[in-house]
């Protein structure tokens, strides 16, 4: 943990979660342990302005799902000020609220993102604000490894090369991915390694994905 004469450190972890895997909530709590952060904020997408032709399942349920999740762990929590905003949302214009909000603006706060994110991250809107926000952090990705990535961040962003490289976290992979799951619960695939039974207890009483409360099976 912090020393108590330093501001808090909150991982701030944005993405659409539907539904949310086991690797949404074990790598970002991983994550914050290994830099020492004290608690991690789990955002919920609202309208993604790269995905406006295939909007998510409602927040509500999103949010609901995470909060199944997370029990009552002290050392996380889930905001819906992105699933509560109209139109596009941001993570700019998210960063930039949380600063302002009692319980988070007296905090240092970090963006954690995946290797993906951070290729694409120059075509964030105000991305170079972003970091004066909430400075990033990297997960690699499927096989990938943290040099091979640290490489590539390095080549993409010569003008700050060993920050970004500084930034790759070297934690375990997983291969869950959103929209597999879905379509494997449309088909009545088993899931118990990708999903936790709280948040499958929840998809089946909420009827998503083609689930039947009864039997689990498709409606």
């Amino acid at each position: 943990m912090n020393n108590a004469a330093e501001r808090p450190t909150v991982l701030v972890f944005g993405g659409t979660f539907d539904p949310p895997h086991r690797a949404h909530l074990t790598l970002p709590m991983l994550a914050a342990k290994t830099i020492a952060a004290d608690h991690v904020l789990f955002i919920p997408a609202g309208c993604n302005p790269q995905k406006m032709d295939a909007q998510p399942t409602s927040g509500r349920h999103r949010i609901a799902m995470l909060e199944a999740a997370l029990g009552n762990d002290p050392g996380a929590s889930v905001s819906s000020i992105e699933v509560d905003r109209e139109g596009a949302t941001y993570m700019v214009d998210t960063l930039r609220q949380l600063h302002t909000m009692a319980r988070w603006q007296d905090c240092r706060l970090r963006l954690l993102i995946g290797a993906d994110q951070a290729m694409n991250f120059r075509t964030w809107r105000a991305w170079q604000e972003i970091m004066t926000l909430a400075e990033p952090l990297v997960m690699p990705r499927g096989e990938q490894e943290v040099e091979a990535l640290q490489d590539a961040l390095g080549a993409l962003f010569p003008e700050d090369s060993r920050a970004w490289r500084d930034r790759v976290l070297d934690l375990p992979r997983r291969t869950d991915r959103s929209e597999e799951i879905r379509s494997d619960l449309s088909s009545e695939s088993p899931l118990d390694d990708q999903l936790l039974p709280e948040v499958a207890a929840y998809i089946r009483s909420h009827g998503l994905y083609g689930r039947n409360e009864a039997d689990g099976s498709e409606e």
